[in-house]
């Protein structure tokens, strides 16, 4: 796959293999795939943010007897918004890998390290300033997770500590008040994740001639290769390993604060969006595509691997029948620790611990892509 490091501790080495047209691949999983999905999360962040069931419509809603009806519809909104967002992180190369990864965290600041509550809980007072400017905060407390924070957690308290000045006085205000504030600052960051994800797409458009030129196949195709490459790094890691207590990274009993998407309990969507645009990719979107490269090269039995591995994680990820938030919760002694190891190990096996096992199921699609597709 290309040439040099594939970001998974493997070394690639060579060309695309005679017989096979890379530059077409390449063309496919760009327009057909990546365009497609950066084209549908900006028509989805700008509907989310100025539609007819936008956050503002669920903010004039608030204190009347149409706010909880409104409050569903637009949590309704983020999930797709969200669904959306998470199919691009599978490609974060080119325009969303420039400037540190500035347009891709605007978005959704997850990969970069933890939601900051308390800045957004300071932010939902200082925007009641005329002079705010939502671009001047932390990205830690803006994109898809701040937004989250401010729909979804029933909790109004701030989370600040009590020498904090902008908060010291916010439980005291009336609970429909601090729903509206909330919803205010919400308005503000979707606007922003809406030009961010508009600026992602424009600026696709402008790197596309460049991505598929004859002349650079190598390093797009080492490119896209790298971007798989956050199916172990992100999704397995990050989202799994990492808050269960498996990974070494949490040196607790587990790392609850970590798990993604916590308010609206969205996990496993998340996972599960990103398993399925690692297939189109892989795939092409049934066009051409690394399953069909493979295959060239004499391998079929790798990418027929890859694909039944892709179905059996989606079936581990459809049997959870409770949120990662609420699994992780439950990983309480030192015994649990052992049954999330030991499912991890069997991900054929029914466990209560599903997380446990998803971490495994995901396992043999990246030691895949570590070993054999490299």
């Amino acid at each position: 796959a290309g040439s040099g490091d594939t970001g998974g501790g493997g070394a690639a080495t060579g060309s695309p293999s005679e017989g096979f047209d890379a530059v077409s691949m390449i063309t496919q999983i760009a327009d057909e795939v990546i365009a497609k999905q950066y084209e549908t999360l900006s028509e989805s962040a700008a509907s989310f943010s100025a539609g007819d069931e936008s956050i503002a419509t669920y903010c004039s809603a608030i204190g009347s007897d149409q706010e909880s009806a409104q409050r569903e519809i637009v949590q309704a909104q983020w999930r797709l918004v969200m669904a959306d967002v998470q199919a691009t992180e599978i490609h974060v190369f080119g325009p969303a890998a420039d400037n540190g990864e500035a347009l891709r965290t605007r978005l959704h600041s997850y990969a970069a390290g933890p939601l900051s509550t308390c800045g957004v809980d300071q932010s939902v007072v200082l925007a009641e300033e005329d002079n705010f400017d939502i671009a001047s905060r932390s990205l830690n407390q803006r994109g898809m997770g701040a937004i989250e924070y401010l729909l979804f957690n029933s909790t109004l308290d701030h989370t600040c500590a009590s020498q904090v000045p902008e908060t010291q006085s916010w439980n005291n205000r009336s609970d429909p008040e601090r729903r509206l504030k909330r919803c205010e600052l919400a308005t503000r960051i979707v606007s922003d994740v809406a030009d961010a994800a508009s600026s992602m797409e424009s600026n696709w458009q402008d790197y596309r001639a460049e991505f598929i030129n004859q002349d650079n196949a190598g390093d797009s195709l080492q490119l896209i290769t790298d971007g798989l490459f956050a199916l172990d790094k992100l999704t397995k890691d990050q989202k799994i390993m990492v808050p269960t207590g498996i990974s070494a990274e949490c040196s607790a009993l587990t790392c609850p604060r970590l798990v993604e998407s916590p308010y609206a309990e969205n996990s496993y969507q998340n996972i599960r969006v990103n398993l399925l645009s690692f297939r189109k990719i892989f795939t092409g979107a049934d066009g051409l595509g690394f399953d069909d490269y493979i295959d060239n090269e004499g391998f079929p039995d790798v990418s027929e691997r890859f694909l039944d591995n892709i179905v059996a994680t989606l079936e581990v990820i459809d049997a959870a029948d409770t949120s990662i938030n609420a699994e992780v919760a439950s990983i309480q002694t030192v015994a649990d620790e052992t049954a999330c190891t030991n499912a991890s190990a069997a991900p054929d096996q029914p466990n209560q611990l599903n997380v446990c096992r998803l971490a495994g199921s995901i396992k043999r699609i990246t030691d895949d892509l570590k070993i054999d597709f490299v």
